[in-house]
Protein backbone atom coordinates (compact mmCIF):
# COMPACT_ATOMS: atom_id res chain seq x y z
CA UNK A 1 0.00 0.00 0.00
CA UNK A 2 2.97 2.01 0.84
CA UNK A 3 4.55 1.49 -2.46
CA UNK A 4 1.12 2.06 -4.55
CA UNK A 5 1.07 5.44 -2.80
CA UNK A 6 4.57 6.71 -3.77
CA UNK A 7 4.31 5.81 -7.01
CA UNK A 8 0.59 7.70 -7.21
CA UNK A 9 2.39 10.63 -5.86
CA UNK A 10 5.20 10.52 -7.87
CA UNK A 11 2.61 10.17 -10.95
CA UNK A 12 1.03 13.16 -9.73
CA UNK A 13 4.38 15.37 -9.72
CA UNK A 14 5.38 14.09 -12.98
CA UNK A 15 1.80 15.47 -13.93
CA UNK A 16 2.37 18.62 -12.38
CA UNK A 17 6.27 19.16 -13.79
CA UNK A 18 4.33 18.17 -17.50
CA UNK A 19 2.29 21.28 -17.33
CA UNK A 20 4.95 23.60 -15.68
CA UNK A 21 6.55 23.00 -19.15
CA UNK A 22 3.55 23.85 -21.01
CA UNK A 23 3.35 27.28 -19.23
CA UNK A 24 3.74 30.10 -21.26
CA UNK A 25 7.11 32.17 -21.71
CA UNK A 26 6.57 35.68 -20.38
CA UNK A 27 6.31 38.03 -22.91
CA UNK A 28 7.60 41.69 -22.28
CA UNK A 29 4.53 44.23 -21.35
CA UNK A 30 4.79 47.17 -23.09
CA UNK A 31 5.36 49.88 -20.36
CA UNK A 32 1.65 51.60 -20.53
CA UNK A 33 1.37 55.56 -19.17
CA UNK A 34 -0.98 57.73 -18.93
CA UNK A 35 -3.53 55.21 -17.12
CA UNK A 36 -6.22 57.27 -14.94
CA UNK A 37 -9.41 56.11 -13.00
CA UNK A 38 -12.26 56.64 -11.52
CA UNK A 39 -14.84 54.89 -9.34
CA UNK A 40 -18.24 55.57 -9.21
CA UNK A 41 -21.64 54.33 -7.57
CA UNK A 42 -23.77 55.06 -10.53
CA UNK A 43 -23.82 52.22 -12.92
CA UNK A 44 -26.06 53.92 -15.18
CA UNK A 45 -23.54 56.74 -16.43
CA UNK A 46 -22.73 57.08 -19.93
CA UNK A 47 -19.56 57.58 -21.51
CA UNK A 48 -20.35 60.73 -23.05
CA UNK A 49 -21.10 62.03 -19.71
CA UNK A 50 -17.61 60.41 -18.12
CA UNK A 51 -16.09 62.36 -21.26
CA UNK A 52 -17.14 65.80 -20.19
CA UNK A 53 -16.30 65.63 -16.82
CA UNK A 54 -13.26 67.40 -15.38
CA UNK A 55 -9.64 65.99 -15.68
CA UNK A 56 -9.29 66.08 -11.61
CA UNK A 57 -12.17 63.54 -10.96
CA UNK A 58 -10.09 61.01 -12.81
CA UNK A 59 -7.19 59.57 -10.38
CA UNK A 60 -3.52 58.79 -12.55
CA UNK A 61 -1.78 55.50 -11.36
CA UNK A 62 1.92 54.76 -11.43
CA UNK A 63 2.29 51.41 -13.19
CA UNK A 64 -0.10 49.26 -15.05
CA UNK A 65 -1.98 47.48 -11.53
CA UNK A 66 -5.56 48.47 -10.72
CA UNK A 67 -7.16 47.32 -7.24
CA UNK A 68 -10.77 47.03 -7.86
CA UNK A 69 -12.43 45.77 -4.45
CA UNK A 70 -15.56 47.57 -4.22
CA UNK A 71 -17.83 45.64 -5.71
CA UNK A 72 -20.88 48.14 -5.61
CA UNK A 73 -19.36 50.55 -7.81
CA UNK A 74 -18.35 51.18 -11.24
CA UNK A 75 -14.81 51.24 -12.02
CA UNK A 76 -13.79 53.66 -15.46
CA UNK A 77 -10.26 53.55 -16.81
CA UNK A 78 -9.22 56.41 -19.28
CA UNK A 79 -5.74 56.23 -21.42
CA UNK A 80 -4.88 58.68 -23.84
CA UNK A 81 -4.94 58.02 -27.61
CA UNK A 82 -1.40 58.81 -28.10
CA UNK A 83 -0.68 56.04 -25.42
CA UNK A 84 -2.17 53.41 -27.94
CA UNK A 85 -0.52 55.01 -30.85
CA UNK A 86 2.98 55.05 -29.49
CA UNK A 87 2.27 51.18 -28.37
CA UNK A 88 1.47 50.54 -32.09
CA UNK A 89 4.61 51.56 -33.31
CA UNK A 90 6.70 50.22 -30.28
CA UNK A 91 5.07 47.04 -30.89
CA UNK A 92 5.71 47.06 -34.67
CA UNK A 93 2.21 46.11 -35.72
CA UNK A 94 -1.07 46.89 -36.87
CA UNK A 95 -3.04 45.74 -34.16
CA UNK A 96 -2.74 45.46 -30.52
CA UNK A 97 -4.13 43.37 -27.90
CA UNK A 98 -5.55 45.62 -24.87
CA UNK A 99 -5.77 42.96 -21.59
CA UNK A 100 -7.31 43.04 -18.68
CA UNK A 101 -5.06 40.05 -16.71
CA UNK A 102 -8.14 38.64 -14.74
CA UNK A 103 -10.36 36.00 -14.72
CA UNK A 104 -12.92 37.59 -12.09
CA UNK A 105 -14.24 40.99 -14.09
CA UNK A 106 -17.84 40.13 -14.42
CA UNK A 107 -18.30 42.96 -17.70
CA UNK A 108 -15.70 45.08 -19.25
CA UNK A 109 -17.12 47.76 -22.24
CA UNK A 110 -14.56 49.38 -24.25
CA UNK A 111 -15.22 53.25 -26.28
CA UNK A 112 -13.20 54.16 -28.90
CA UNK A 113 -13.30 57.99 -29.78
CA UNK A 114 -14.77 58.35 -33.50
CA UNK A 115 -15.38 62.07 -32.89
CA UNK A 116 -16.14 65.04 -30.72
CA UNK A 117 -18.36 63.58 -27.97
CA UNK A 118 -18.80 60.55 -30.20
CA UNK A 119 -17.57 56.85 -29.22
CA UNK A 120 -17.87 53.49 -30.69
CA UNK A 121 -18.84 50.84 -27.97
CA UNK A 122 -18.01 47.08 -27.65
CA UNK A 123 -18.02 44.50 -24.74
CA UNK A 124 -16.00 41.55 -24.48
CA UNK A 125 -17.30 38.46 -24.40
CA UNK A 126 -21.24 39.35 -25.37
CA UNK A 127 -20.89 41.00 -28.58
CA UNK A 128 -18.26 39.40 -29.95
CA UNK A 129 -18.22 38.09 -34.21
CA UNK A 130 -17.95 34.23 -34.48
CA UNK A 131 -14.66 34.62 -36.01
CA UNK A 132 -12.81 36.33 -32.70
CA UNK A 133 -10.47 34.37 -30.24
CA UNK A 134 -11.88 33.08 -27.43
CA UNK A 135 -10.35 34.27 -24.26
CA UNK A 136 -11.54 33.88 -20.45
CA UNK A 137 -9.35 37.42 -20.22
CA UNK A 138 -11.34 40.27 -21.15
CA UNK A 139 -9.56 41.70 -24.24
CA UNK A 140 -10.08 44.12 -27.19
CA UNK A 141 -8.06 44.36 -30.24
CA UNK A 142 -7.23 48.31 -31.24
CA UNK A 143 -6.15 49.67 -34.16
CA UNK A 144 -5.17 53.29 -35.03
CA UNK A 145 -7.35 55.22 -33.00
CA UNK A 146 -10.26 57.08 -35.02
CA UNK A 147 -9.54 60.53 -33.04
CA UNK A 148 -7.71 62.36 -30.66
CA UNK A 149 -8.86 62.05 -26.81
CA UNK A 150 -9.23 58.87 -24.21
CA UNK A 151 -10.32 55.52 -24.91
CA UNK A 152 -12.43 54.13 -22.18
CA UNK A 153 -13.21 51.10 -20.21
CA UNK A 154 -16.25 50.75 -17.87
CA UNK A 155 -15.64 47.89 -15.12
CA UNK A 156 -17.82 45.57 -13.28
CA UNK A 157 -17.40 42.78 -11.03
CA UNK A 158 -18.88 40.41 -8.30
CA UNK A 159 -15.82 40.08 -6.30
CA UNK A 160 -13.20 42.18 -4.92
CA UNK A 161 -10.45 42.20 -7.27
CA UNK A 162 -6.67 43.24 -8.53
CA UNK A 163 -5.74 43.48 -11.98
CA UNK A 164 -3.33 44.44 -14.59
CA UNK A 165 -3.66 46.42 -17.60
CA UNK A 166 -1.70 46.17 -20.50
CA UNK A 167 -0.70 46.35 -24.68
CA UNK A 168 0.42 43.13 -26.20
CA UNK A 169 1.39 42.46 -29.83
CA UNK A 170 -2.16 40.53 -30.80
CA UNK A 171 -0.06 37.30 -31.71
CA UNK A 172 2.09 37.18 -29.01
CA UNK A 173 -1.11 37.61 -27.08
CA UNK A 174 -3.15 34.27 -28.75
CA UNK A 175 0.02 32.84 -28.53
CA UNK A 176 0.03 32.91 -24.84
CA UNK A 177 -3.38 32.69 -24.43
CA UNK A 178 -3.20 29.04 -26.38
CA UNK A 179 -0.02 28.06 -23.55
CA UNK A 180 -2.84 29.28 -20.58
CA UNK A 181 -5.41 27.51 -21.99
CA UNK A 182 -3.64 23.73 -22.64
CA UNK A 183 -2.03 24.26 -18.91
CA UNK A 184 -5.52 24.71 -17.46
CA UNK A 185 -7.07 21.63 -19.50
CA UNK A 186 -4.33 19.55 -18.25
CA UNK A 187 -5.50 20.58 -14.78
CA UNK A 188 -8.85 20.76 -15.20
CA UNK A 189 -8.83 16.83 -16.95
CA UNK A 190 -6.57 15.64 -13.84
CA UNK A 191 -9.59 16.89 -11.46
CA UNK A 192 -12.34 15.44 -14.28
CA UNK A 193 -10.56 11.77 -13.94
CA UNK A 194 -10.15 11.78 -10.46
CA UNK A 195 -14.26 12.17 -10.27
CA UNK A 196 -14.60 9.35 -12.67
CA UNK A 197 -11.93 7.19 -10.62
CA UNK A 198 -14.32 7.75 -7.68
CA UNK A 199 -17.20 6.80 -9.25
CA UNK A 200 -15.65 4.12 -10.59
CA UNK A 201 -14.63 2.75 -6.91
CA UNK A 202 -18.17 3.33 -5.91
CA UNK A 203 -19.64 1.32 -8.67
CA UNK A 204 -17.10 -1.47 -7.75
CA UNK A 205 -17.68 -1.21 -4.04
CA UNK A 206 -20.62 0.53 -3.25
CA UNK A 207 -19.15 2.48 -0.36
CA UNK A 208 -20.67 5.48 0.00
CA UNK A 209 -17.49 7.49 0.93
CA UNK A 210 -16.48 7.10 -2.81
CA UNK A 211 -19.85 8.66 -3.96
CA UNK A 212 -19.47 11.70 -1.28
CA UNK A 213 -15.69 12.44 -2.26
CA UNK A 214 -16.89 12.31 -6.03
CA UNK A 215 -20.12 15.06 -5.21
CA UNK A 216 -17.67 17.17 -3.34
CA UNK A 217 -14.90 16.86 -5.83
CA UNK A 218 -17.24 17.46 -8.54
CA UNK A 219 -18.25 20.62 -6.93
CA UNK A 220 -14.90 22.04 -6.29
CA UNK A 221 -14.17 21.32 -10.57
CA UNK A 222 -17.46 23.74 -11.17
CA UNK A 223 -16.03 26.15 -8.78
CA UNK A 224 -13.07 26.53 -9.86
CA UNK A 225 -14.36 26.65 -14.04
CA UNK A 226 -16.34 29.39 -13.17
CA UNK A 227 -14.56 31.29 -10.67
CA UNK A 228 -11.84 31.47 -13.84
CA UNK A 229 -14.33 32.62 -16.50
CA UNK A 230 -14.59 29.70 -18.76
CA UNK A 231 -18.50 29.55 -18.01
CA UNK A 232 -18.71 33.71 -19.31
CA UNK A 233 -16.09 34.00 -21.92
CA UNK A 234 -16.16 30.46 -23.52
CA UNK A 235 -20.31 29.57 -23.06
CA UNK A 236 -21.81 32.76 -22.98
CA UNK A 237 -23.61 33.03 -19.34
CA UNK A 238 -24.25 36.19 -17.72
CA UNK A 239 -22.30 37.50 -14.92
CA UNK A 240 -25.01 37.11 -12.40
CA UNK A 241 -25.52 33.68 -13.42
CA UNK A 242 -21.43 32.26 -13.11
CA UNK A 243 -21.41 34.39 -10.06
CA UNK A 244 -24.40 31.96 -8.68
CA UNK A 245 -22.82 28.74 -9.80
CA UNK A 246 -19.43 29.55 -8.34
CA UNK A 247 -21.28 29.81 -4.64
CA UNK A 248 -23.64 26.76 -5.03
CA UNK A 249 -20.89 25.20 -6.30
CA UNK A 250 -18.81 25.93 -3.25
CA UNK A 251 -21.64 25.27 -1.13
CA UNK A 252 -21.95 21.91 -2.36
CA UNK A 253 -18.16 21.24 -1.72
CA UNK A 254 -18.63 22.30 1.46
CA UNK A 255 -21.82 20.01 1.79
CA UNK A 256 -20.26 16.86 0.77
CA UNK A 257 -17.64 17.93 3.02
CA UNK A 258 -19.66 17.24 6.46
CA UNK A 259 -21.38 14.41 5.20
CA UNK A 260 -17.90 12.88 4.56
CA UNK A 261 -17.01 13.62 7.88
CA UNK A 262 -19.87 11.92 9.37
CA UNK A 263 -18.52 8.83 6.93
CA UNK A 264 -15.58 8.77 8.66
CA UNK A 265 -16.37 9.23 12.15
CA UNK A 266 -17.96 7.01 14.85
CA UNK A 267 -19.50 8.97 17.67
CA UNK A 268 -18.41 7.93 20.85
CA UNK A 269 -19.94 8.43 23.57
CA UNK A 270 -19.46 12.20 25.00
CA UNK A 271 -19.06 14.13 21.78
CA UNK A 272 -22.66 15.35 21.53
CA UNK A 273 -21.10 18.30 20.53
CA UNK A 274 -19.27 17.45 17.84
CA UNK A 275 -22.22 16.37 15.90
CA UNK A 276 -23.77 19.80 16.68
CA UNK A 277 -20.84 21.18 15.19
CA UNK A 278 -21.00 18.84 11.74
CA UNK A 279 -24.66 20.06 11.83
CA UNK A 280 -23.79 23.38 12.08
CA UNK A 281 -21.14 23.58 9.30
CA UNK A 282 -23.81 21.71 6.77
CA UNK A 283 -26.27 24.46 8.09
CA UNK A 284 -24.09 27.24 6.52
CA UNK A 285 -23.06 25.52 3.61
CA UNK A 286 -26.72 25.51 2.24
CA UNK A 287 -27.11 29.30 3.64
CA UNK A 288 -23.81 29.97 1.66
CA UNK A 289 -25.68 28.64 -1.47
CA UNK A 290 -28.80 30.68 -0.94
CA UNK A 291 -26.66 33.96 -0.16
CA UNK A 292 -25.72 33.53 -3.54
CA UNK A 293 -28.97 34.35 -4.97
CA UNK A 294 -27.58 37.73 -3.87
CA UNK A 295 -24.95 39.10 -6.22
CA UNK A 296 -25.26 42.33 -4.61
CA UNK A 297 -24.31 41.33 -1.07
CA UNK A 298 -21.05 39.31 -1.97
CA UNK A 299 -19.60 40.42 1.54
CA UNK A 300 -22.37 38.37 3.16
CA UNK A 301 -21.34 35.26 1.02
CA UNK A 302 -17.51 35.80 2.02
CA UNK A 303 -18.43 36.06 5.64
CA UNK A 304 -20.46 33.09 5.55
CA UNK A 305 -17.87 31.21 3.44
CA UNK A 306 -15.31 32.08 5.94
CA UNK A 307 -17.46 30.71 8.85
CA UNK A 308 -17.89 27.75 7.04
CA UNK A 309 -14.56 27.04 6.29
CA UNK A 310 -13.64 27.83 9.89
CA UNK A 311 -16.24 25.33 11.19
CA UNK A 312 -14.74 22.67 8.69
CA UNK A 313 -11.33 23.06 9.78
CA UNK A 314 -12.50 22.62 13.21
CA UNK A 315 -14.29 20.03 12.86
CA UNK A 316 -11.38 18.27 10.60
CA UNK A 317 -9.04 18.72 13.46
CA UNK A 318 -11.62 17.71 16.34
CA UNK A 319 -12.47 14.49 14.33
CA UNK A 320 -8.33 14.08 14.23
CA UNK A 321 -8.56 14.17 17.54
CA UNK A 322 -10.66 11.14 18.28
CA UNK A 323 -9.23 9.29 15.42
CA UNK A 324 -5.98 10.05 17.41
CA UNK A 325 -6.70 7.14 19.50
CA UNK A 326 -7.46 4.85 16.93
CA UNK A 327 -3.93 5.53 14.76
CA UNK A 328 -1.85 8.29 13.86
CA UNK A 329 -2.09 7.20 10.16
CA UNK A 330 -5.69 9.15 9.86
CA UNK A 331 -4.84 12.13 11.80
CA UNK A 332 -1.64 12.79 9.38
CA UNK A 333 -3.91 12.44 6.43
CA UNK A 334 -6.75 14.42 7.50
CA UNK A 335 -4.26 17.79 8.68
CA UNK A 336 -2.69 17.33 5.39
CA UNK A 337 -5.16 17.38 3.21
CA UNK A 338 -6.68 20.19 4.72
CA UNK A 339 -3.81 22.55 5.01
CA UNK A 340 -2.91 21.81 1.50
CA UNK A 341 -6.73 22.77 0.34
CA UNK A 342 -6.05 25.80 2.07
CA UNK A 343 -2.88 26.44 0.66
CA UNK A 344 -5.27 26.58 -2.97
CA UNK A 345 -7.58 28.73 -1.25
CA UNK A 346 -4.83 31.36 -0.12
CA UNK A 347 -3.31 31.11 -3.53
CA UNK A 348 -6.53 31.44 -5.21
CA UNK A 349 -7.38 34.51 -2.74
CA UNK A 350 -4.03 36.37 -3.39
CA UNK A 351 -3.67 35.88 -7.37
CA UNK A 352 -7.83 37.67 -7.18
CA UNK A 353 -6.84 40.01 -4.48
CA UNK A 354 -3.13 40.65 -5.49
CA UNK A 355 -2.77 39.50 -9.25
CA UNK A 356 -0.07 37.66 -8.09
CA UNK A 357 0.45 36.01 -11.68
CA UNK A 358 3.59 33.86 -12.28
CA UNK A 359 4.44 30.22 -13.45
CA UNK A 360 5.65 29.12 -10.22
CA UNK A 361 2.36 30.64 -7.95
CA UNK A 362 0.03 28.45 -10.56
CA UNK A 363 1.46 25.66 -10.08
CA UNK A 364 1.55 26.12 -6.86
CA UNK A 365 -2.50 26.93 -7.11
CA UNK A 366 -2.73 23.58 -9.48
CA UNK A 367 -0.77 21.31 -7.12
CA UNK A 368 -3.01 22.50 -4.22
CA UNK A 369 -6.16 21.64 -5.69
CA UNK A 370 -5.23 18.16 -7.28
CA UNK A 371 -3.41 16.59 -3.92
CA UNK A 372 -6.23 16.76 -1.39
CA UNK A 373 -8.42 14.65 -3.42
CA UNK A 374 -5.87 12.20 -3.60
CA UNK A 375 -4.77 11.97 0.03
CA UNK A 376 -8.76 11.83 1.00
CA UNK A 377 -8.27 8.58 -1.55
CA UNK A 378 -5.55 7.61 0.14
CA UNK A 379 -7.59 7.45 3.18
CA UNK A 380 -10.15 5.49 2.22
CA UNK A 381 -7.92 2.67 0.35
CA UNK A 382 -7.24 0.33 3.52
CA UNK A 383 -10.85 -0.02 4.04
CA UNK A 384 -11.51 -0.83 0.37
CA UNK A 385 -9.23 -3.00 0.41
CA UNK A 386 -10.58 -5.17 3.33
CA UNK A 387 -13.43 -4.94 1.66
CA UNK A 388 -12.22 -6.65 -1.59
CA UNK A 389 -10.36 -9.30 0.58
CA UNK A 390 -13.67 -10.04 2.63
CA UNK A 391 -15.71 -9.48 -0.57
CA UNK A 392 -12.89 -12.63 -2.35
CA UNK A 393 -12.94 -14.52 0.81
CA UNK A 394 -16.92 -14.81 0.74
CA UNK A 395 -17.09 -15.61 -2.75
CA UNK A 396 -14.26 -18.46 -2.61
CA UNK A 397 -16.54 -19.98 0.14
CA UNK A 398 -19.58 -19.66 -1.91
CA UNK A 399 -17.87 -21.48 -4.86
CA UNK A 400 -16.51 -24.05 -2.62
CA UNK A 401 -19.79 -24.77 -1.14
CA UNK A 402 -21.33 -24.58 -4.70
CA UNK A 403 -18.77 -27.00 -5.87
CA UNK A 404 -19.74 -29.38 -2.62
CA UNK A 405 -23.25 -29.34 -3.96
CA UNK A 406 -22.44 -30.13 -7.70
CA UNK A 407 -19.68 -32.16 -7.79
CA UNK A 408 -18.79 -36.22 -7.19
CA UNK A 409 -16.84 -35.85 -4.25
CA UNK A 410 -14.82 -38.70 -5.40
CA UNK A 411 -13.62 -37.79 -9.33
CA UNK A 412 -14.89 -33.91 -9.16
CA UNK A 413 -16.69 -34.13 -11.84
CA UNK A 414 -20.43 -33.14 -11.85
CA UNK A 415 -22.86 -35.42 -9.55
CA UNK A 416 -25.84 -37.48 -11.70
CA UNK A 417 -28.44 -34.01 -10.51
CA UNK A 418 -26.45 -31.32 -12.08
CA UNK A 419 -25.85 -33.05 -15.16
CA UNK A 420 -29.18 -34.00 -16.17
CA UNK A 421 -30.10 -29.92 -15.33
CA UNK A 422 -27.54 -29.34 -17.88
CA UNK A 423 -28.18 -31.91 -20.23
CA UNK A 424 -31.64 -30.30 -20.51
CA UNK A 425 -30.56 -26.61 -21.13
CA UNK A 426 -27.80 -28.24 -23.84
CA UNK A 427 -30.75 -30.34 -25.60
CA UNK A 428 -33.08 -26.61 -25.21
CA UNK A 429 -30.02 -24.95 -26.79
CA UNK A 430 -29.53 -27.35 -29.92
CA UNK A 431 -32.47 -27.11 -30.66
CA UNK A 432 -32.75 -23.39 -30.73
CA UNK A 433 -29.24 -23.07 -32.75
CA UNK A 434 -30.44 -26.02 -34.90
CA UNK A 435 -27.24 -28.12 -33.95
CA UNK A 436 -26.87 -31.88 -33.06
CA UNK A 437 -25.98 -33.54 -29.44
CA UNK A 438 -24.71 -36.63 -28.89
CA UNK A 439 -24.94 -38.13 -25.01
CA UNK A 440 -22.58 -41.26 -23.86
CA UNK A 441 -23.62 -43.24 -20.76
CA UNK A 442 -20.61 -45.73 -20.21
CA UNK A 443 -20.27 -47.90 -17.27
CA UNK A 444 -16.92 -49.82 -15.65
CA UNK A 445 -17.37 -53.44 -16.66
CA UNK A 446 -17.38 -55.68 -13.79
CA UNK A 447 -16.81 -52.57 -10.94
CA UNK A 448 -18.33 -54.31 -8.24
CA UNK A 449 -16.37 -57.23 -8.77
CA UNK A 450 -13.33 -55.10 -8.42
CA UNK A 451 -14.45 -53.54 -5.30
CA UNK A 452 -15.20 -56.67 -3.46
CA UNK A 453 -11.70 -58.02 -4.61
CA UNK A 454 -9.49 -55.35 -4.20
CA UNK A 455 -10.89 -53.10 -1.89
CA UNK A 456 -13.17 -49.57 -1.99
CA UNK A 457 -9.80 -47.91 -2.03
CA UNK A 458 -8.66 -49.68 -5.39
CA UNK A 459 -12.12 -48.83 -6.27
CA UNK A 460 -11.85 -45.33 -5.80
CA UNK A 461 -8.09 -44.97 -7.67
CA UNK A 462 -9.93 -46.54 -10.65
CA UNK A 463 -12.50 -43.84 -10.57
CA UNK A 464 -10.39 -41.13 -10.55
CA UNK A 465 -8.36 -42.49 -13.32
CA UNK A 466 -11.57 -42.76 -15.58
CA UNK A 467 -12.27 -39.50 -14.43
CA UNK A 468 -8.98 -37.95 -15.47
CA UNK A 469 -8.64 -40.13 -19.50
CA UNK A 470 -12.50 -38.77 -19.97
CA UNK A 471 -11.13 -34.83 -18.98
CA UNK A 472 -7.95 -35.38 -21.24
CA UNK A 473 -10.34 -36.69 -24.10
CA UNK A 474 -13.33 -33.85 -24.36
CA UNK A 475 -13.47 -30.06 -25.53
CA UNK A 476 -14.06 -27.55 -23.49
CA UNK A 477 -17.10 -27.73 -24.35
CA UNK A 478 -17.83 -31.09 -23.70
CA UNK A 479 -19.33 -31.78 -20.14
CA UNK A 480 -19.01 -34.96 -18.12
CA UNK A 481 -20.59 -36.41 -14.84
CA UNK A 482 -20.56 -39.67 -12.37
CA UNK A 483 -23.76 -40.74 -12.41
CA UNK A 484 -23.17 -43.26 -9.24
CA UNK A 485 -21.18 -46.87 -8.69
CA UNK A 486 -19.14 -47.50 -12.02
CA UNK A 487 -21.53 -45.73 -14.29
CA UNK A 488 -20.41 -42.10 -16.36
CA UNK A 489 -22.29 -39.62 -18.36
CA UNK A 490 -20.92 -37.05 -21.25
CA UNK A 491 -22.89 -34.69 -22.91
CA UNK A 492 -20.95 -33.74 -26.57
CA UNK A 493 -22.59 -30.81 -27.74
CA UNK A 494 -22.44 -30.56 -31.69
CA UNK A 495 -21.58 -34.50 -31.68
CA UNK A 496 -21.93 -36.00 -34.89
CA UNK A 497 -22.37 -40.14 -34.73
CA UNK A 498 -18.28 -40.20 -36.17
CA UNK A 499 -16.99 -37.89 -33.67
CA UNK A 500 -19.08 -39.21 -31.15
CA UNK A 501 -17.44 -42.91 -31.58
CA UNK A 502 -14.32 -41.85 -31.97
CA UNK A 503 -14.50 -40.16 -28.47
CA UNK A 504 -16.11 -42.99 -27.18
CA UNK A 505 -13.26 -45.57 -28.55
CA UNK A 506 -10.65 -43.32 -27.47
CA UNK A 507 -11.81 -43.90 -24.20
CA UNK A 508 -12.35 -46.94 -24.04
CA UNK A 509 -8.67 -47.98 -25.80
CA UNK A 510 -7.04 -45.62 -23.40
CA UNK A 511 -8.88 -47.21 -19.78
CA UNK A 512 -8.01 -50.49 -21.26
CA UNK A 513 -4.40 -49.64 -21.75
CA UNK A 514 -4.15 -47.48 -18.67
CA UNK A 515 -5.14 -49.87 -16.29
CA UNK A 516 -3.42 -53.39 -18.65
CA UNK A 517 -0.19 -51.50 -17.52
CA UNK A 518 -1.06 -51.93 -13.64
CA UNK A 519 -1.18 -55.65 -14.26
CA UNK A 520 -3.30 -58.45 -15.82
CA UNK A 521 -5.20 -59.02 -12.94
CA UNK A 522 -6.08 -54.98 -12.37
CA UNK A 523 -7.21 -54.64 -15.65
CA UNK A 524 -10.31 -53.06 -16.57
CA UNK A 525 -12.47 -52.36 -19.35
CA UNK A 526 -15.57 -50.07 -20.52
CA UNK A 527 -18.39 -50.60 -22.05
CA UNK A 528 -20.22 -47.23 -23.53
CA UNK A 529 -24.14 -46.53 -24.97
CA UNK A 530 -24.31 -43.54 -27.20
CA UNK A 531 -27.80 -41.50 -28.46
CA UNK A 532 -27.80 -38.60 -30.85
CA UNK A 533 -30.71 -36.13 -30.39
CA UNK A 534 -34.01 -36.78 -32.38
CA UNK A 535 -36.46 -34.10 -33.11
CA UNK A 536 -38.97 -35.16 -30.24
CA UNK A 537 -36.44 -36.15 -27.80
CA UNK A 538 -36.67 -35.01 -23.99
CA UNK A 539 -34.00 -35.52 -21.56
CA UNK A 540 -35.46 -38.80 -20.34
CA UNK A 541 -36.01 -40.13 -23.97
CA UNK A 542 -32.12 -39.62 -24.50
CA UNK A 543 -30.75 -41.17 -21.64
CA UNK A 544 -33.17 -44.27 -22.00
CA UNK A 545 -31.69 -44.43 -25.53
CA UNK A 546 -28.14 -44.41 -24.61
CA UNK A 547 -29.28 -46.93 -22.03
CA UNK A 548 -30.40 -49.56 -23.84
CA UNK A 549 -27.40 -49.03 -26.15
CA UNK A 550 -25.01 -49.54 -23.02
CA UNK A 551 -27.54 -52.59 -22.29
CA UNK A 552 -26.81 -53.90 -26.06
CA UNK A 553 -23.02 -53.18 -25.03
CA UNK A 554 -22.90 -55.10 -22.17
CA UNK A 555 -24.85 -58.49 -23.68
CA UNK A 556 -22.47 -58.19 -26.43
CA UNK A 557 -19.39 -59.18 -24.57
CA UNK A 558 -18.62 -55.90 -22.86
CA UNK A 559 -15.46 -53.75 -23.34
CA UNK A 560 -17.32 -52.56 -26.77
CA UNK A 561 -19.21 -49.12 -28.32
CA UNK A 562 -22.98 -49.61 -29.11
CA UNK A 563 -25.30 -46.60 -30.55
CA UNK A 564 -28.44 -46.00 -31.64
CA UNK A 565 -29.27 -43.56 -34.31
CA UNK A 566 -32.22 -40.94 -33.70
CA UNK A 567 -35.51 -43.33 -34.38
Amino acid sequence: MQKASLNAMCLLLLLLAGTACLAAERIPDYPLRGLEVLSLRDHSMKVEHIASRRGEDFRPLQGNSIRFWNVENTLWLRIPTEEVRRALRALGGNHLALVLWSEYISRVDLYLPVGPREFRGSVHGLDASPGSFPSRYPYFTLEEPYSNGHVYLKLRTNIPTSFTLSFQELHSFHAKIIDYFTQYMAFYSFMAALILTYLFFYFMTGDPGYFIVMLRQAGMLVFLFAFNGYFQYYFRFSPSMVYFICWVALGLHCFMGTLFCRYLLTMDIGLDWLQSLITTEAVMAVVMSVSATWPGYPHLTFSILSLTVALEITVFFSIGYVKFRQGYRLILLFVLSRLIFLVGFATLGLDMLFAWRTDLFMNLFMFAFLLPPVVLAFMMIPGTRRRFENYFALEDKNIHYENLGERDDVTGLYNKARHLALLDENIRAARLNERPLAFILLNIDRFREFNGTWGRQEGDKRLLLLAKLIRQNLRESDIAARYGGGEFGIILPGGTLPSAVLVAERIRQTFEKQTTLLGEVKASTLSLGLSFLGAYDSTVSLIHRADDALDRAKSSGQNCTEFEITP
